[in-house]
């Protein structure tokens, strides 16, 4: 019987039923189907919640950010349905990149767990009500005993009214998708889909490699006629003579370009701490990150994702770093604390979540650095954005012998190198040598770096010799 499946008994390589054959989830499965199914459909909810719960997601500000990825995937579907929406694009094959299939189908089979959890006891009893006494309603009880948990339990004997008209669609719709699309916990499916794609020639460059290409291309045109030159150099002189940018935006700016840390780092729930020092006589920086995109450590498979707390010291030598230890210095201190304020309301009025808030935050400083760009660099195609600096020192990282893959990944606040093939690109054979990477004196993480051979205890930082 079919609610008798275990979890796992159906996956996206199998046939289609319902809304993957084409079907619009508009239209309601009829109550033995929607039975059947939602039986099927509940134990997939229950497997979602595996690893993070509903309200570990509301604390993080993921699950607003899914709630935005499933309204952007409803405002694209005639009608109004995120999940009709998303096999659409399955079937048309019309995603942009393996991550952002990733990224909806993430939020979708949340949204639908939730949906399910919310409405299927009350369902349930509906049809229990509904059933004759005798085989028919024997049957449907044994089907229920091997799926319901207790909590569903209590909801079903706590339910006073049917499901309505519009819940009872939304139940279909949730229902039919996450019989198609069963929960993924950890990302297999993504990593099928990732070697396929790795083998595909046409796959599609990043937007801030390919403006860091651009930039590389320019800069290289511009040392024929004169071997000092380097871009950021000349971006940085854009900075310092633009009126429009305040103080406090150029020390941000700043710190982008010499430690490249996320645009969201700076929001007042994270933050970066610049510490002015001396170290053989010669000025310093020590910048401590409160890092985003982190997770911990759930099982002995699951790994732990990103560094809490990330420092880089740096010799002050280019002309950023310069200015910020200058910056400091006249402050009268030898500390600064770096965050930005965020809005908790719109214009309109309307409440935003934290997510919300730092993506907006991440959108301000992308369109200052994007118009800074554009005066620097006014015949450039390409939009210099924050990520561009954090490609750009993973680029001259990779280029220096001294650095590590592992100081590396602790620098741009991961767990593992395995994620260094998405940032910048070795200039290694080139020769070429950025003064960003040569001031680097040292970088420490809170974590270690998945796959570091076991040793004695030992701080997870590297230190650096310059030459």
């Amino acid at each position: 019987m079919i609610g008798q499946l275990p979890p796992n008994s159906r996956n996206e390589d199998q046939p289609k039923r319902s809304a993957a054959s084409g079907e619009s989830s508009e239209e309601p499965m009829k109550g033995e189907a929607l039975f059947a199914d939602s039986l099927v459909a509940y134990a997939h909810a229950r497997e979602a919640d595996l690893l993070y719960t509903p309200e570990a997601l509301i604390a993080s500000g993921t699950w607003q950010k899914y709630e935005q990825r499933a309204a952007a995937l409803a405002r694209s579907n005639r009608h109004n349905d995120p999940f009709d929406e998303f096999l659409r694009n399955d079937r048309t094959q019309g995603w942009a990149s393996v991550d952002t299939r990733q990224a909806n189908r993430s939020a979708l089979v949340r949204m639908a767990a939730q949906v399910i959890a919310e409405h299927a006891p009350v369902f349930w009893k509906e049809v229990l009500s509904l059933a004759e006494v005798g085989p028919a309603r024997s049957e449907l009880i044994k089907q229920l005993k091997g799926t319901v948990d207790e909590r569903a339990k209590s909801l079903m004997r706590a339910a006073r009214e049917t499901l309505n008209g519009t819940e009872r669609k939304r139940l279909a719709a949730a229902v039919a998708f996450l019989v198609v699309m069963p929960p993924d916990p950890e990302h297999r499916a993504l990593r099928r889909r990732q070697s396929k794609e790795n083998g595909n020639p046409k796959k599609r460059t990043a937007q801030a490699i390919a403006a860091l290409r651009a930039l590389d291309r320019h800069e290289h045109s511009k040392r024929k006629k004169s071997e000092s030159y380097c871009w950021r150099d000349h971006f940085w002189k854009t900075v310092l003579i633009d009126e429009y940018v305040s103080v406090e935006r150029r020390a941000i700016i700043a710190t982008l370009m010499l430690i490249g840390c996320r645009p969201v780092e700076f929001s007042d729930r994270l933050g970066v701490t610049v510490e002015l020092g001396k170290a053989n006589g010669e000025s310093t920086l020590t910048f401590t990150v409160k890092g985003a995109k982190t997770a911990r450590e759930l099982t002995p498979d699951i790994g732990g994702k990103g560094q809490a707390i990330r420092s880089i010291e740096i010799a002050c030598q280019s002309p950023e770093s310069i200015w910020l230890r200058d910056h400091i210095a006249q402050s009268g201190g030898a500390l600064l604390e770096i965050k930005l304020a965020t809005t908790p309301r719109s214009p309109s009025g309307i409440w935003l979540s934290v997510a919300e808030q730092e993506r907006r935050l991440t959108v301000s400083l992308g369109k200052l650095t994007k118009r800074l760009g554009a005066r620097a660099f006014p015949k450039q195609t390409k939009n210099l954005t924050p990520y561009v600096f954090r490609h750009a020192l993973a680029a001259d990282m990779k280029s220096d012998d001294r650095i590590t893959d592992e100081a590396i990944a602790e620098g741009l606040g991961q767990q593992s190198t395995r994620t260094l093939r998405h940032y910048g690109k070795s200039n290694r054979g080139r020769k070429l040598r950025s003064v960003r990477s040569q001031q680097i004196i040292r970088v420490a993480a809170s974590s270690p770096i998945r796959g570091q051979r076991p040793g004695p205890p030992q701080v997870f930082g590297s230190d650096f010799v310059k030459n």
